[in-house]
């Protein structure tokens, strides 16, 4: 702020025509009319006594001040020093009345003229109602920092706490007239100004009115001691409802954006300024300018009252991350004889940094801005790269009938908000969708209806297939992405989850008609609901339970599962929606994918298919679910990628149940079930969370998933989320910093091997036999799973699609459970297999038609974790003991205890193992249902194949390999539910090289290749993780730091120099993880 306006300048009319927006207040001339009496002023004191001039009966008592005459103002209020000096009271005081606590916006103005014992004062205060209560506010001079400039603060009580706010420093010089303001607007923003120029700002997000107190308002000192009394004269003291305005031409932010990402293309910050006089502005200039270099000027010929003009401010995003702020000055020339109106304002705006590719890993909730907001501390200190954020108000959408804005003005810019803020917490954030779950409760016109027309009210459940459906899906896709696509932290979105459980076949004639043009039949007679029918309930059904491919139930059964009800083509045109303004980077997502039948197709044309997965009983349990995910995937139109998740929370009826069984006998309780006893989704165990954690990480995922905040922190209120074992969050926190930032970027590169084992999922089962897992990895079919990982194969789960598409070449062993029922085509297909030579391993439920090689019993589980580990163990050991003679693993162990299974990347494998040796603890085991407690192993881990080098990506060290029979053969212990993965390549780790230029200059692009090479100076043939360090001159990380994958043993990089980056010799350095070997490479940045 550069003007000082003299009090003479008080005298001054102002003349114009009255602007058609609130005009600025006629602060440089004494307030008469409605400015001193009017509704909006609350209390209003001139000093030429101790009235209140507005009228309003809030007549002040001196304590200590005096009424003091001058020469250029009348008579005013005169203070004087406190404490250091006196400890005594200087103040004009009026009494406490609810008026003088303003229920929304007020502002507080007064013009001062300090003494000269203000020069060596400390802070001095204005005006005071809060002294050291959370009530009220409190308006203060700041000390003299050491260039003598003071701040105004404004301290404000809430209730339970306060806030702080400071203006810009700025010079007060003694024995001249200032005139001072400061505006609240009731929403947590506050505005300083000085002489009508702005004095700064500052926004405390989730604040609203301030909280009415019990003192009195003290002006010109403090309520009480230590007395700070302000050493000089005041008056025109003035408290008003609303926040006013008094700055002739107003400038205010309305950028979405604050926060760029560093080189992102065409970034403005952009401004309205707007005319607050009575009369036109001419010749109006603004300039902007960074770090003292201008950026922009612009002049305005001429502004009409009350007219705005936006301006458009580009962002430099070529300048090295960091905070920066944009310095705004606004001319306005002055009137002949007076000084030019000056008004030096900025905005901050943030550069992060581009960033090396990482894993997500999503925590699935929190659900709305104001949480995220809170919780991003949280959410990064565990790890957590990405959280469900925000969603749309679908019945908007749904009756503009086209894309309009997601939601009302205010949740739009609060959604928006939190994107800016989530992004300088390199957080990203995922849009939740389902407007099909919305329209089953709200539009009962589209739920669906059975074979009698009627519908089921109770349980409302969406027709899926209405055309206007399929339209309200586009449109509340493109809604979002046309009013988020610009923030770059929104990078996913949800296309609706468990909206699939409560669908069904639906009777409507569009869903007869769609069937009728997909097949050229018309519904089945006898059409069965989703989930088939009973084969032996069926006349004439045949003896060998072979039935044709085109069976009319499994055709209509299929189409109902591919297409029929609707919610695969809904996804689609969600996604669409979301794509359609070409925002690179968006990936969708759909889960619980594998919740349905064993056909391609879920989630329709979703980026990522996922699932939820509870742990219990066995944690590697999870990997059913997993695998079943990338059989769904392999059948998509389009590419589809797979995340997984893992439940933070257990339900309590499966872990520790308080009513059901003799499980609720066992004693003692543990400490949790004492004090929380009406827990009802308790904390997954830390043992189980780790199990998991590896039995996923062991498979290509793209991304892992978490469910369940309230039982992974402690909240505040009622959930039915319950925070039961505080040492979750630890191990997960560990988990995703030791593992996965630093080997996910490496792991995202690195494909699975193909398997010769194959498990098949049968469809004609499922709809005639009423099998499969749906997900759940429940029942036999999932527990033979279970008992294949045991025997330490690696299967890959194929469904009566996959035979049809692409036969059973390339695999060796065929296991066939809960597989009653097949198709013609099915059949043969095993048949020829076992021609070839291909093993079929069955259970007692075989389809009579194939002859298994080797046959596994059934096992129905008992609800005794311990004896069902035990006997599907055992099962496993006897299924090995029948392939060994005829089947080679390409991966294997020496117990049962530790899976293991390979991922490959040319001539390199990846070794993961996992320790599932468990017991029970006094956390939920006393109950009999889980064993949640690890146990350290140890095993011998092997290869089929005859050379190698190991190392241990985990812990970053080479280990002893040996060839036994033919197998390299590698010893490792485990911790309890620990994990590892081992990288075996055919050469040796000898050195990180580093290629760079020597030198460049500011402002320039520097290419640099990092190596990781063999005792001949060439690159590995593997997928080398990577932590990568560039460091500037003063040893500040550079952008670019941090974990990558050196795919076929190399990295590229391209740095990019800022114009205002640090001159000097800078370093680069590279450490691989896999035996710690460093390179350092260095070059010198100069001017340009």
């Amino acid at each position: 702020m550069k003007r000082i306006v003299g009090i003479a300048s008080m005298l001054v009319a102002v003349v114009g025509t009255v602007a058609a927006e609130p005009v600025c207040e006629a602060w440089h001339v004494p307030y008469t009319g409605e400015d001193a009496t009017g509704p909006k002023v609350i209390g209003f004191w001139t000093f030429a006594n101790v009235k209140d001039a507005s009228g309003k009966g809030r007549d002040a008592v001196l304590h200590g001040a005096t009424l003091a005459s001058d020469t250029r103002v009348g008579t005013c209020l005169e203070s004087f020093c406190g404490w250091p000096v006196q400890d005594k009271r200087h103040a004009a005081v009026v009494a406490n009345h609810p008026s003088l606590s303003p229920k929304g916006a007020f502002t507080l103005e007064m013009w001062i003229r300090p003494k000269p014992e203000f020069a060596d004062y400390p802070e001095a205060f204005l005006a005071d109602k809060k002294y050291v209560a959370h009530t009220d506010y409190q308006w203060t001079l700041g000390a003299a920092d050491a260039g003598g400039q003071r701040r105004l603060h404004l301290r404000l009580g809430f209730g339970d706490d306060s806030e702080n706010y400071g203006s810009e420093p700025s010079l007060f010089v003694t024995n001249q007239w200032t005139h001072l303001a400061v505006t609240y607007d009731g929403s947590g923003t506050v505005r300083f100004f000085r002489d009508g120029a702005s004095l700064g700002s500052a926004t405390r997000t989730g604040r609203s009115r301030i909280a009415p107190g019990s003192h009195p308002l003290s002006i010109g000192d403090r309520i009480g001691s230590l007395y700070h009394g302000f050493p000089g004269y005041l008056t025109q003291v003035r408290l008003c409802q609303g926040a006013l305005e008094f700055r002739p031409i107003t400038l205010a932010a309305a950028s979405d954006r604050s926060v760029f990402i560093r080189m992102e293309k065409t970034p403005s910050l952009r401004f309205m300024l707007t005319n607050a006089q009575r009369q036109t502005a001419r010749d109006v200039s603004v300039s902007c300018s960074i770090e003292g270099r201008e950026t922009s000027r612009t002049l305005i010929p001429e502004l009409a009252p009350g007219a705005s003009r936006t301006l458009e401010v580009p962002v430099d995003t070529a300048l090295r991350p960091g905070v920066y702020a944009l310095r705004v000055r606004v001319v306005l020339p002055g009137k002949e004889g007076h000084e030019h109106y000056v008004s030096d304002e900025s905005a901050t705006f943030t550069l992060v940094p581009r960033r090396p590719p990482r894993m997500p890993v999503v925590m699935w909730g929190l659900y709305g801005a104001a949480n995220v907001l809170r919780e991003l501390p949280r959410l990064t200190e565990i790890g957590f790269t990405h959280c469900l954020g925000f969603g749309a108000d679908y019945g908007r959408v749904f009756e503009a009938g086209c894309p309009v804005a997601p939601d009302t003005p205010e949740r739009v810019a609060e959604v928006k908000r939190m994107l800016d803020t989530a992004l300088a917490h390199h957080v990203g954030i995922i849009a939740t969708l389902s407007p099909g779950h919305w329209a089953a409760g709200a539009k009962a016109e589209f739920r669906r209806v059975d074979r009698s027309g009627a519908r089921n009210d109770k349980k409302p459940a969406l027709c899926a297939a209405f055309p206007e459906m399929q339209t309200l899906a586009f449109h509340v896709g493109a809604s979002v992405a046309q009013a988020y696509s610009a923030f770059p932290a929104w990078q996913a979105a949800l296309l609706h989850t468990e909206v699939r459980d409560g669908a069904n076949v639906c009777w409507h004639a569009h869903d007869r008609e769609a069937y009728r043009r997909a097949t050229g039949a018309e519904y089945p007679q006898d059409a069965p609901g989703k989930g088939g029918v009973d084969y032996m309930k069926l006349a004439d059904f045949p003896h060998n339970r072979v039935i044709p491919d085109d069976h009319p139930l499994l055709r209509f059964l299929s189409w109902y599962w591919k297409e029929g009800d609707g919610w695969n083509r809904m996804n689609a045109e969600l996604h669409r929606g979301l794509k359609s303004v070409g925002r690179d980077g968006i990936w969708t997502f759909h889960d619980p994918a594998v919740r349905v039948a064993s056909v391609y197709g879920s989630g329709g044309s979703a980026d990522v298919l996922s699932q939820w997965t509870y742990s219990y009983p066995d944690p590697i349990r999870i990997g059913v679910a997993t695998d079943e995910l990338f059989a769904m995937v392999r059948g998509a139109a389009q590419p589809q990628q797979v995340m997984k998740m893992t439940q933070i929370i257990w339900y309590r009826s499966q872990t520790a149940p308080a009513a059901k069984g003799d499980e609720v006998k066992k004693a003692p309780a543990s400490p949790w079930e004492d004090t929380d006893p009406d827990a009802a989704f308790p904390t997954i165990s830390p043992m189980h969370l780790r199990e998991a954690f590896w039995t996923k990480l062991a498979r290509p995922v793209r991304g892992i998933m978490y469910h369940g905040w309230g039982s992974l922190v402690p909240q505040s209120g009622e959930s039915a989320y319950r925070y039961t074992h505080p040492q979750t969050q630890h191990e997960l926190r560990r988990l995703i910093k030791e593992v996965v930032e630093p080997l996910g970027p490496a792991l995202l590169q690195i494909p699975d091997r193909p398997s010769d084992v194959a498990f098949l999922e049968s469809f004609a089962s499922q709809m005639f036999a009423h099998r499969g897992t749906y997900g759940w990895g429940n029942g036999w079919s999932g527990d033979a799973y279970q008992m294949l990982l045991w025997a330490h194969l690696q299967p890959e789960i194929i469904y009566d699609e996959t035979v049809r598409a692409r036969g059973l070449d390339g695999f060796r062993v065929l296991v066939m459970m809960d597989c009653d029922v097949l198709t013609a085509g099915v059949v043969s297909a095993v048949k020829a297999f076992q021609a070839r030579g291909g093993q079929v391993v069955g259970d007692e439920r075989l389809c009579p038609a194939i002859q298994a090689d080797m046959t596994v019993a059934s096992y129905t589980r008992t609800r005794k974790a311990d004896e069902d580990r035990a006997a599907l163990i055992a099962k496993a050991t006897e299924l090995r003991a029948a392939l060994d003679v005829r089947y080679r693993r390409y991966c294997d162990a020496s117990t049962p205890d530790v899976v293991p299974r390979c991922r490959s990347y040319g001539s390199t494998d990846y070794l993961f193992a996992v320790n599932d040796r468990r017991e029970f603890g006094d956390y939920v085991g006393q109950h009999g249902l889980v064993m949640e407690n690890g146990l350290p192993a140890e095993a011998m881990l092997s290869l089929a194949r005859s050379s190698g080098h190991v190392y241990d990506l985990t812990e970053g060290r080479t280990l002893h390999a040996r060839v036994q029979e033919g197998r390299l053969t590698i010893a490792r212990t485990f911790g309890p539910c620990d994990g590892c993965v081992l990288m075996v390549t055919e050469r040796a780790i000898e050195a990180v090289r580093i290629d760079v230029a020597q030198e460049t200059r500011l402002g320039c692009r520097l290419p640099c290749t990092v190596s990781v090479v063999d005792v001949n100076g060439k690159p590995l043939d593997a997928v080398v993780p990577l932590h990568v360090e560039i460091l500037d001159p003063a040893g500040s990380p550079a952008e670019w730091s941090g974990y990558y994958g050196a795919e076929q043993g190399c990295l590229t990089l391209t740095l990019d120099l800022a114009p205002n980056d640090r001159r000097g010799l800078w370093q680069i350095r590279a450490r691989e993880l896999a035996s710690r070997r460093c390179g350092t490479a260095y070059f010198r940045v100069t001017h340009p």
